[in-house]
Protein backbone atom coordinates (compact mmCIF):
# COMPACT_ATOMS: atom_id res chain seq x y z
CA UNK A 1 0.00 0.00 0.00
CA UNK A 2 1.24 3.33 -0.81
CA UNK A 3 2.19 5.49 2.15
CA UNK A 4 2.89 9.39 1.30
CA UNK A 5 5.32 11.16 3.01
CA UNK A 6 3.14 14.46 4.39
CA UNK A 7 3.69 16.74 5.61
CA UNK A 8 6.76 18.48 3.64
CA UNK A 9 9.19 19.28 6.56
CA UNK A 10 9.39 23.21 5.65
CA UNK A 11 5.07 23.03 6.32
CA UNK A 12 3.65 23.71 9.63
CA UNK A 13 0.92 21.51 10.37
CA UNK A 14 -1.88 23.97 11.48
CA UNK A 15 -4.42 22.19 13.79
CA UNK A 16 -6.97 23.78 15.03
CA UNK A 17 -10.35 23.83 17.10
CA UNK A 18 -12.90 26.08 15.36
CA UNK A 19 -16.36 26.18 17.20
CA UNK A 20 -19.45 27.14 15.00
CA UNK A 21 -18.63 30.93 14.09
CA UNK A 22 -22.09 33.76 15.26
CA UNK A 23 -22.69 37.04 13.81
CA UNK A 24 -22.24 39.87 16.05
CA UNK A 25 -24.54 42.92 15.76
CA UNK A 26 -22.58 45.08 13.48
CA UNK A 27 -23.10 41.60 11.25
CA UNK A 28 -19.76 40.43 11.01
CA UNK A 29 -18.61 36.88 11.92
CA UNK A 30 -17.11 36.21 15.12
CA UNK A 31 -15.02 33.42 16.10
CA UNK A 32 -15.81 31.02 19.01
CA UNK A 33 -12.63 29.01 19.88
CA UNK A 34 -9.29 29.42 19.24
CA UNK A 35 -8.36 29.94 15.71
CA UNK A 36 -4.57 31.61 14.84
CA UNK A 37 -2.43 31.56 11.56
CA UNK A 38 1.23 31.24 12.83
CA UNK A 39 2.87 34.23 12.12
CA UNK A 40 5.88 33.00 9.92
CA UNK A 41 3.37 31.68 7.20
CA UNK A 42 4.36 32.26 3.84
CA UNK A 43 1.32 33.52 2.28
CA UNK A 44 3.52 33.97 -0.98
CA UNK A 45 3.43 30.34 -1.53
CA UNK A 46 -0.43 30.16 -0.79
CA UNK A 47 -2.18 28.69 -3.69
CA UNK A 48 -5.53 29.80 -4.82
CA UNK A 49 -6.65 26.44 -5.28
CA UNK A 50 -8.05 25.00 -2.62
CA UNK A 51 -9.59 21.51 -1.18
CA UNK A 52 -12.27 20.60 1.12
CA UNK A 53 -13.13 17.86 3.44
CA UNK A 54 -16.26 17.33 5.54
CA UNK A 55 -17.03 14.17 7.12
CA UNK A 56 -16.73 11.95 10.27
CA UNK A 57 -13.31 10.56 11.67
CA UNK A 58 -12.73 7.02 13.37
CA UNK A 59 -12.59 8.96 16.84
CA UNK A 60 -16.05 9.09 19.30
CA UNK A 61 -17.11 11.96 21.14
CA UNK A 62 -20.00 11.28 23.86
CA UNK A 63 -21.03 7.77 21.65
CA UNK A 64 -20.61 9.37 17.94
CA UNK A 65 -18.58 9.89 15.55
CA UNK A 66 -16.37 13.13 15.31
CA UNK A 67 -16.93 15.15 12.40
CA UNK A 68 -14.73 17.89 10.67
CA UNK A 69 -14.25 20.83 8.21
CA UNK A 70 -10.49 20.61 6.50
CA UNK A 71 -9.87 23.04 4.69
CA UNK A 72 -6.05 23.37 2.80
CA UNK A 73 -4.54 25.01 -0.60
CA UNK A 74 -2.93 23.21 -3.02
CA UNK A 75 0.56 23.83 -1.74
CA UNK A 76 -0.50 22.66 1.89
CA UNK A 77 0.78 26.00 3.15
CA UNK A 78 -2.58 27.03 4.17
CA UNK A 79 -4.30 24.20 6.55
CA UNK A 80 -7.01 24.06 8.87
CA UNK A 81 -9.43 21.95 10.83
CA UNK A 82 -12.29 22.62 12.79
CA UNK A 83 -14.15 19.84 15.03
CA UNK A 84 -17.77 19.54 14.36
CA UNK A 85 -20.73 17.93 16.99
CA UNK A 86 -22.51 15.66 15.00
CA UNK A 87 -25.23 17.20 15.83
CA UNK A 88 -24.05 20.74 13.84
CA UNK A 89 -23.10 19.01 10.63
CA UNK A 90 -25.07 21.07 8.10
CA UNK A 91 -24.62 23.58 5.52
CA UNK A 92 -24.86 26.55 7.63
CA UNK A 93 -22.39 25.51 10.20
CA UNK A 94 -19.78 25.13 6.87
CA UNK A 95 -20.77 28.17 5.56
CA UNK A 96 -19.62 29.99 8.47
CA UNK A 97 -16.41 28.50 9.46
CA UNK A 98 -15.52 28.63 5.66
CA UNK A 99 -16.05 32.21 6.06
CA UNK A 100 -14.15 32.35 9.01
CA UNK A 101 -10.93 30.69 6.98
CA UNK A 102 -11.70 32.77 3.88
CA UNK A 103 -11.26 36.17 5.37
CA UNK A 104 -8.42 35.26 7.65
CA UNK A 105 -6.45 34.25 4.58
CA UNK A 106 -4.76 36.88 2.54
CA UNK A 107 -4.82 34.27 -0.54
CA UNK A 108 -8.76 34.01 -1.39
CA UNK A 109 -9.68 31.10 -3.11
CA UNK A 110 -10.73 31.29 -7.05
CA UNK A 111 -11.40 27.40 -7.13
CA UNK A 112 -12.76 25.07 -4.21
CA UNK A 113 -12.92 21.54 -4.97
CA UNK A 114 -14.17 18.53 -2.98
CA UNK A 115 -14.21 14.65 -3.59
CA UNK A 116 -16.52 13.06 -1.45
CA UNK A 117 -19.78 12.22 -3.21
CA UNK A 118 -22.26 11.72 -0.02
CA UNK A 119 -21.51 15.53 1.11
CA UNK A 120 -21.65 17.19 -2.50
CA UNK A 121 -25.31 18.27 -2.21
CA UNK A 122 -24.52 19.80 1.02
CA UNK A 123 -21.22 21.45 0.32
CA UNK A 124 -22.73 22.74 -3.06
CA UNK A 125 -25.66 24.64 -0.97
CA UNK A 126 -22.87 25.81 1.80
CA UNK A 127 -20.06 26.87 -1.08
CA UNK A 128 -22.78 28.90 -2.98
CA UNK A 129 -24.10 30.83 0.12
CA UNK A 130 -20.44 31.80 0.92
CA UNK A 131 -20.31 33.14 -2.52
CA UNK A 132 -23.16 34.64 -2.38
CA UNK A 133 -22.11 37.11 1.43
CA UNK A 134 -18.48 37.57 -0.06
CA UNK A 135 -18.83 38.84 -3.35
CA UNK A 136 -15.84 41.35 -3.02
CA UNK A 137 -13.38 38.05 -2.82
CA UNK A 138 -15.16 35.14 -4.45
CA UNK A 139 -17.10 36.57 -7.45
CA UNK A 140 -15.08 34.72 -9.73
CA UNK A 141 -14.42 31.48 -7.21
CA UNK A 142 -15.60 28.20 -8.87
CA UNK A 143 -16.65 25.27 -6.85
CA UNK A 144 -15.58 22.18 -8.59
CA UNK A 145 -16.06 18.52 -7.41
CA UNK A 146 -13.64 16.81 -7.93
CA UNK A 147 -11.66 13.51 -7.55
CA UNK A 148 -8.83 15.57 -8.19
CA UNK A 149 -7.60 16.69 -4.62
CA UNK A 150 -4.63 15.75 -4.19
CA UNK A 151 -2.88 17.52 -1.47
CA UNK A 152 -5.90 17.27 0.44
CA UNK A 153 -5.71 13.11 0.44
CA UNK A 154 -2.40 13.44 1.14
CA UNK A 155 -3.05 15.49 4.75
CA UNK A 156 -6.12 13.21 5.32
CA UNK A 157 -4.05 9.63 4.75
CA UNK A 158 -1.02 11.69 7.07
CA UNK A 159 -3.56 12.30 9.61
CA UNK A 160 -5.43 8.95 9.45
CA UNK A 161 -1.76 7.28 10.27
CA UNK A 162 -0.58 9.74 12.14
CA UNK A 163 -3.05 12.11 14.04
CA UNK A 164 -6.65 10.19 14.43
CA UNK A 165 -4.92 6.90 16.12
CA UNK A 166 -3.23 9.45 19.48
CA UNK A 167 -6.90 10.90 20.03
CA UNK A 168 -8.69 9.56 22.76
CA UNK A 169 -11.92 7.53 21.73
CA UNK A 170 -9.94 6.43 18.58
CA UNK A 171 -11.79 3.28 16.54
CA UNK A 172 -9.75 2.06 13.98
CA UNK A 173 -11.73 2.18 10.22
CA UNK A 174 -13.22 -1.15 9.45
CA UNK A 175 -12.01 -2.23 6.26
CA UNK A 176 -14.45 -2.30 3.67
CA UNK A 177 -16.17 -5.66 2.34
CA UNK A 178 -15.74 -7.14 -1.03
CA UNK A 179 -17.99 -6.52 -3.19
CA UNK A 180 -16.43 -9.31 -5.94
CA UNK A 181 -19.30 -11.68 -5.82
CA UNK A 182 -22.11 -9.17 -5.92
CA UNK A 183 -20.20 -7.47 -8.69
CA UNK A 184 -20.13 -10.62 -10.67
CA UNK A 185 -24.01 -10.78 -10.50
CA UNK A 186 -24.89 -7.06 -11.11
CA UNK A 187 -22.88 -5.77 -13.63
CA UNK A 188 -22.27 -2.14 -14.66
CA UNK A 189 -23.42 -0.75 -17.96
CA UNK A 190 -21.30 2.54 -18.85
CA UNK A 191 -21.85 4.86 -21.36
CA UNK A 192 -19.67 5.45 -24.14
CA UNK A 193 -17.53 8.16 -24.79
CA UNK A 194 -19.51 11.78 -25.90
CA UNK A 195 -18.12 12.99 -29.09
CA UNK A 196 -16.54 16.20 -28.26
CA UNK A 197 -14.30 13.45 -26.46
CA UNK A 198 -14.34 10.71 -28.89
CA UNK A 199 -11.10 8.88 -30.23
CA UNK A 200 -10.76 5.64 -31.83
CA UNK A 201 -6.89 5.06 -31.71
CA UNK A 202 -4.95 4.49 -28.51
CA UNK A 203 -1.80 2.71 -27.01
CA UNK A 204 -1.43 1.34 -23.71
CA UNK A 205 2.17 2.60 -23.43
CA UNK A 206 5.22 3.95 -20.42
CA UNK A 207 6.91 6.87 -19.46
CA UNK A 208 10.11 6.95 -16.77
CA UNK A 209 8.80 8.52 -13.84
CA UNK A 210 11.95 11.10 -14.20
CA UNK A 211 10.25 12.52 -17.44
CA UNK A 212 7.48 13.11 -15.88
CA UNK A 213 8.96 14.22 -12.81
CA UNK A 214 10.59 17.06 -15.25
CA UNK A 215 7.29 18.12 -16.50
CA UNK A 216 6.82 21.95 -15.53
CA UNK A 217 3.13 23.50 -14.99
CA UNK A 218 2.46 25.00 -18.20
CA UNK A 219 4.79 23.56 -20.53
CA UNK A 220 1.91 21.46 -22.94
CA UNK A 221 -1.93 21.77 -22.59
CA UNK A 222 -3.10 19.60 -19.32
CA UNK A 223 -2.47 19.07 -15.82
CA UNK A 224 0.10 17.18 -13.47
CA UNK A 225 -0.75 15.72 -10.20
CA UNK A 226 1.72 15.49 -7.68
CA UNK A 227 4.11 13.03 -8.11
CA UNK A 228 3.91 10.86 -5.13
CA UNK A 229 7.77 10.25 -2.86
CA UNK A 230 9.88 7.60 -2.24
CA UNK A 231 9.99 6.12 -6.25
CA UNK A 232 13.26 5.79 -8.41
CA UNK A 233 12.97 7.82 -11.29
CA UNK A 234 13.32 4.98 -13.78
CA UNK A 235 10.19 3.67 -12.72
CA UNK A 236 7.53 3.25 -15.69
CA UNK A 237 4.65 4.86 -15.31
CA UNK A 238 2.11 3.43 -17.64
CA UNK A 239 -0.87 5.10 -19.22
CA UNK A 240 -3.02 6.06 -22.37
CA UNK A 241 -1.24 7.63 -25.48
CA UNK A 242 -4.81 8.80 -27.69
CA UNK A 243 -3.81 8.97 -31.03
CA UNK A 244 -6.34 11.39 -32.91
CA UNK A 245 -6.09 13.88 -35.92
CA UNK A 246 -8.71 15.81 -33.29
CA UNK A 247 -5.24 16.25 -30.79
CA UNK A 248 -6.26 19.97 -30.31
CA UNK A 249 -9.90 19.62 -29.57
CA UNK A 250 -9.80 16.68 -27.49
CA UNK A 251 -6.90 18.40 -25.79
CA UNK A 252 -9.36 21.59 -24.93
CA UNK A 253 -12.15 19.61 -23.87
CA UNK A 254 -10.37 17.83 -21.16
CA UNK A 255 -8.81 20.74 -20.00
CA UNK A 256 -12.65 22.10 -19.13
CA UNK A 257 -13.28 19.35 -17.56
CA UNK A 258 -12.13 17.59 -14.52
CA UNK A 259 -10.10 14.18 -15.72
CA UNK A 260 -9.61 12.54 -12.92
CA UNK A 261 -8.48 8.53 -14.03
CA UNK A 262 -8.30 5.39 -16.42
CA UNK A 263 -9.39 2.55 -14.90
CA UNK A 264 -10.01 -1.13 -15.99
CA UNK A 265 -13.37 -2.57 -14.52
CA UNK A 266 -12.26 -6.22 -14.46
CA UNK A 267 -15.85 -7.74 -13.83
CA UNK A 268 -17.16 -5.86 -17.82
CA UNK A 269 -13.73 -6.35 -18.87
CA UNK A 270 -14.10 -2.45 -19.90
CA UNK A 271 -11.38 0.46 -20.04
CA UNK A 272 -12.78 3.53 -18.26
CA UNK A 273 -13.03 7.55 -18.17
CA UNK A 274 -13.37 8.94 -14.77
CA UNK A 275 -14.56 12.32 -14.69
CA UNK A 276 -15.11 15.23 -11.76
CA UNK A 277 -16.78 13.00 -9.00
CA UNK A 278 -18.96 10.84 -10.42
CA UNK A 279 -18.61 10.42 -13.99
CA UNK A 280 -17.39 7.42 -15.65
CA UNK A 281 -17.32 7.02 -19.58
CA UNK A 282 -16.40 3.78 -21.68
CA UNK A 283 -13.59 4.13 -23.62
CA UNK A 284 -13.48 0.45 -24.95
CA UNK A 285 -14.02 -3.31 -24.58
CA UNK A 286 -10.90 -4.96 -23.48
CA UNK A 287 -10.47 -7.99 -25.82
CA UNK A 288 -8.81 -11.22 -23.76
CA UNK A 289 -5.44 -11.03 -25.94
CA UNK A 290 -5.47 -7.69 -24.50
CA UNK A 291 -6.11 -8.65 -20.74
CA UNK A 292 -2.84 -8.95 -19.60
CA UNK A 293 -1.25 -5.36 -20.74
CA UNK A 294 -4.41 -3.96 -18.83
CA UNK A 295 -3.72 -5.95 -15.26
CA UNK A 296 -0.18 -4.62 -15.98
CA UNK A 297 -1.53 -1.21 -16.19
CA UNK A 298 -3.71 -1.67 -13.11
CA UNK A 299 -0.51 -3.29 -11.20
CA UNK A 300 1.72 -0.47 -12.06
CA UNK A 301 -1.13 2.15 -10.57
CA UNK A 302 -0.80 0.06 -7.56
CA UNK A 303 2.51 -0.03 -6.97
CA UNK A 304 2.80 3.75 -7.83
CA UNK A 305 0.48 4.78 -5.53
CA UNK A 306 -2.07 5.18 -8.18
CA UNK A 307 0.27 7.32 -10.69
CA UNK A 308 -0.70 6.95 -14.25
CA UNK A 309 -1.09 8.85 -17.24
CA UNK A 310 -3.32 10.20 -20.26
CA UNK A 311 -0.85 11.81 -23.19
CA UNK A 312 -2.76 13.01 -26.47
CA UNK A 313 -0.49 12.90 -29.55
CA UNK A 314 -1.93 14.37 -33.02
CA UNK A 315 -1.99 11.38 -35.43
CA UNK A 316 -1.51 13.63 -38.31
CA UNK A 317 0.91 16.78 -37.73
CA UNK A 318 3.20 13.94 -35.19
CA UNK A 319 3.04 11.08 -37.40
CA UNK A 320 3.74 7.64 -35.71
CA UNK A 321 4.67 7.73 -32.31
CA UNK A 322 7.50 6.49 -30.90
CA UNK A 323 6.91 4.24 -27.73
CA UNK A 324 7.44 4.01 -24.83
CA UNK A 325 7.17 7.75 -24.69
CA UNK A 326 10.73 9.43 -23.81
CA UNK A 327 11.67 12.91 -22.49
CA UNK A 328 12.59 14.44 -25.68
CA UNK A 329 8.87 13.25 -26.77
CA UNK A 330 7.17 15.45 -24.29
CA UNK A 331 7.43 18.73 -25.96
CA UNK A 332 6.56 21.03 -27.07
CA UNK A 333 7.83 21.01 -30.73
CA UNK A 334 7.25 18.81 -33.55
CA UNK A 335 6.28 15.19 -33.51
CA UNK A 336 6.03 15.73 -29.45
CA UNK A 337 3.02 14.71 -27.54
CA UNK A 338 -0.14 17.25 -27.92
CA UNK A 339 -1.34 17.02 -24.26
CA UNK A 340 -0.07 15.23 -21.04
CA UNK A 341 -2.48 14.67 -17.72
CA UNK A 342 -0.70 13.23 -15.21
CA UNK A 343 -3.75 11.21 -12.76
CA UNK A 344 -3.62 9.40 -9.49
CA UNK A 345 -6.84 7.06 -8.74
CA UNK A 346 -7.81 6.90 -5.34
CA UNK A 347 -9.87 4.72 -5.86
CA UNK A 348 -6.88 2.00 -5.37
CA UNK A 349 -5.99 3.80 -2.36
CA UNK A 350 -9.55 3.61 -0.72
CA UNK A 351 -9.73 0.02 -1.12
CA UNK A 352 -6.98 -0.64 0.70
CA UNK A 353 -7.91 1.20 3.49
Amino acid sequence: MFVAAFPPSSVTIIGVRVLPATKTKSGEIAKSGKSEVPEDLDWGQVSSQWEVDCFSRPVMRDGKKMWELMVTDANAVYRRVAQMKPTRVNSVVVQKLMTIFIEESKVKPQTIRFFRKVMKNMLIVALAAVKDTMPEYLEKCKIIPSRNCHMLRLWLNYRMREVYPKMTGYSPPVKKKSTSVQGSLVKMAYERLPERLFFSQFAMTAISLGALASMKPGQLPGQLARIPPGFSDSAQVYGILILSSRADVICSTLRSLELAAIRVDLETDDLLMELDIDTTYKIDKIRPEEKEVYLKFERSKRQLGGLHFVAVHDAISGGEPLLPIEADDMGPGEGCITGLWTLIDYSLQDEDA
